[in-house]
């Protein structure tokens, strides 16, 4: 697993020398503005929500004993899960809003690996609704799984012994999925929804692996949204091509 961790870090690095090579910049172009805007008025909107949800659970706690530690506790959950949440809501939108531009980038890429047309049509409104509806599906699929993981830690996250690792279990999940969604991309010029799951189910090390630097990339003030999109589909496709054809 760790190996196939390793590979999906690494491909981020062959993706950016695709872009180059394939001259798909002017799709890094307009992810990358959609994705700034987009992320900018996130982070805005979550200003306020750390404090506000401490300050809350401060007020509901009915002791004083231990009343400091409960609310350090919850100002150190609050952030997390604050950034985990943003993130969560940020890369589901992008699968949706994004599918002009990731979808043929995606198919071209797998069209230089594979040296075969994927047969797909050129870009127009049928396409387009389509691959927004798969768009919402997915989201919509990837958030309910998501989100039972992250109440679950978030409960954990209230037990002295487990709470300092939550951060870190909460930033593997939501890279996990992120790599899910990405990786979706290619996986459904393949296979249906079955065996799009069965194929993530033997390759969690290369989803994982996909999706750690596209949350590392997030943390990166404008040039990492600006990036992420579309250089974690790149690599995903990569990831995906490979895999499906024995090369990686």
């Amino acid at each position: 697993m760790l190996n196939d961790v390793i590979k999906g870090i690494k491909d981020y690095f062959r993706a950016f020398a695709l872009m180059n090579k394939l001259k798909l910049w002017k799709y890094v172009f307009f992810t990358g503005i959609l994705s700034i805007l987009f992320g900018g008025g996130l982070v805005l909107g979550m200003m306020g929500m750390i404090q506000a949800f401490a300050g809350t659970i401060k007020a509901l706690y009915p002791f004083e004993a231990g009343k400091e530690y409960i609310v350090t506790i919850a100002q150190f959950i609050s952030a997390a899960a604050t950034i985990v949440l943003g993130l969560m809501i940020y890369k589901y939108i992008v699968f949706i809003v994004f599918v002009p531009f990731l979808g043929p980038m995606s198919e071209k890429v797998e069209e230089y690996l594979t040296g075969r047309k994927t047969g797909y049509p050129a870009w127009n409104l049928v396409r387009l609704a389509k691959d927004v509806w798969r768009g919402l599906l997915i989201s919509l699929r990837l958030l309910y799984k998501e989100l039972i993981w992250l109440v679950v830690l978030f409960i954990l996250g209230f037990i002295p012994l487990i709470s300092p690792f939550v951060p870190a279990l909460a930033f593997l999940v939501d890279a996990f999925y992120g790599g899910y969604g990405n990786f979706d991309w290619a996986l459904e010029r393949y296979y249906n929804v079955r065996q799009r799951i069965e194929f993530i189910r033997y390759n969690k090390g290369l989803t994982l692996g996909n999706g750690i630097p596209f949350v590392l990339l997030l943390s990166i003030p404008v040039l990492g949204f600006f990036l992420a999109p579309a250089l974690s589909v790149v690599a995903a496709t990569i990831s995906v091509v490979e895999r499906i054809e024995g090369k990686g």
